[in-house]
């Protein structure tokens, strides 16, 4: 089994693709999206590919790309992100196949996964509905941004991150915000007192920018 599905109980208003981090897997945030406030939303949660990560001695593990070092001084391994875009992009084409319009499918994820989010949000061929990325960043420096269509500008994003986060620092999180908040109208950021993990307060967050994006 390549992902997990959580179905709506009625018509889904939305699809969500959502991410998980390092070493997890699609488990991970099951019990928050089978969570009452999220009824209405069908979620797809895919496991990672294992493979060698260099930041852990080459220890195999579920991982979306390598991963080299946390301070993100080193490149970046694009390859890898791309690779596993084209695993993300099946489950977007699957969910439009079943009548689930682009711009009503949100992709997201947590830490390696919001980057993720970021990279094929910011550079998938049809309008996505929104980005949510939760204690992750921008990837590939500017190189990234610099290579956005005008008409994406307008997409929604939920980024999110913990004051006192000791996996990625909130520095790393805030100047990814300063680039996004120079191209795009709809992007957000919200900041809680907690470490590289998830609150109550950001569940919630995230339950109304879903609803909100979906209307």
């Amino acid at each position: 089994m390549t992902h997990i599905i959580i179905d709506s109980i009625e018509s889904p208003i939305g699809s969500v693709i959502f991410l998980h981090g390092l070493g997890a897997d699609g488990f991970d945030f099951k019990a928050i999206f089978e969570r009452s406030q999220f009824s209405k939303i069908r979620f797809i949660l895919p496991h990672a590919p294992y493979q060698p990560v260099s930041i852990n001695q080459g220890l195999e593990m579920r991982a979306w790309y390598d991963l080299y070092d946390l301070s993100l001084e080193k490149d970046e391994d694009e390859l890898g992100m791309q690779k596993s875009s084209l695993i993300i992009q099946k489950l977007i084409e699957e969910q439009i196949s079943l009548g689930i319009p682009s711009e009503k499918i949100i992709i997201g994820g947590f830490s390696q996964g919001a980057v993720m989010s970021f990279y094929l949000g910011l550079k998938y061929d049809k309008k996505l509905g929104g980005i949510v990325a939760l204690s992750g960043y921008l990837p590939l420096k500017d190189k990234l941004i610099s290579s956005i269509k005008d008409d994406l500008i307008r997409i929604p994003i939920f980024m999110a991150h913990g004051l006192y986060d000791n996996v990625i620092d909130i520095q790393i999180a805030d100047r990814s915000f300063e680039k996004l908040i120079a191209r795009f109208n709809s992007a957000n950021f919200e900041k809680y007192p907690m470490g590289h993990e998830v609150c109550e307060k950001e569940i919630d967050d995230l339950s109304t920018f879903f609803n909100q994006t979906f209307k």
